[in-house]
């Protein structure tokens, strides 16, 4: 055994529904990025949306029947339970006061979040509390900004091993590829009467059936 600190992988999201976008990468990124555990983090009101299509409740329900069939990920309600907007910052600062000094967090992030990240709020904070994992996505680079790239340029790393050597402070662009799936094509579908089967697991979509979600969308 070694004295090794765990690997805390944290998606958040609306998960409106959760999706193999969502699933898939993440368990690439738990093998390739070792890291040992993720969580799935849904978000009451996100920052960037207005609302959500699912209930709160609804949105948990689908996350935990994930987790429950899964050796990798774990469910965190904090953000559906606090009272207005989901800031990662707080969230960050409430997971490395509680799991101590033997954890490292890594936020995971879409390579399109990447393009806006240095404007999100209080962003040098979170790069104090965590490494960030970006998925890979066709067509989106680094941004052209010359003042979000040289934001970004101070955290970017090359080498993984820095992310070993390091708690925190890491921007990591891997190669793991974001699958061209998203919640609105789903929630379309649905509500033109087509069946999203490929790309939500069958369990979910059982649950969207059973109580009828995005029907009407």
């Amino acid at each position: 055994m070694t004295d090794r600190k765990r690997n805390v992988g944290i998606l958040g999201g609306s998960f409106d529904p959760i999706h193999f976008g969502h699933i898939k990468p993440c368990l690439e990124l738990a093998q390739s990025c070792q890291l040992d555990t993720i969580i799935l983090l849904p978000c009451k009101v996100s920052p960037f949306k207005e609302h959500t299509h699912a209930s709160s409740l609804h949105r948990w329900n689908m996350v935990n029947m994930i987790a429950a069939n899964s050796d990798v990920f774990i469910t965190d309600a904090r953000e559906l339970e606090r009272s207005g907007p989901s800031y990662t910052v707080t969230t960050l600062t409430e997971l490395s006061q509680e799991i101590g000094e033997q954890h490292k967090l890594f936020w995971i992030l879409g390579a399109d979040a990447l393009q806006d990240f240095p404007e999100w709020y209080q962003a040098e904070e979170i790069m104090r509390l965590a490494h960030v994992l970006v998925l890979a996505r066709p067509g989106y680079e680094l941004p052209r900004n010359r003042e979000k790239l040289d934001w970004l340029e101070k955290y970017l790393c090359t080498d993984f091993d820095e992310l070993e050597t390091r708690d925190f402070g890491c921007i990591y662009r891997t190669e793991t590829q974001m699958l061209d799936i998203s919640s609105t094509r789903i929630r379309t579908m649905i509500g033109e009467g087509k069946q999203p089967k490929y790309m939500i697991p069958g369990g979910v979509w059982n649950y969207i059936k059973r109580n009828q979600l995005y029907m009407d969308h």
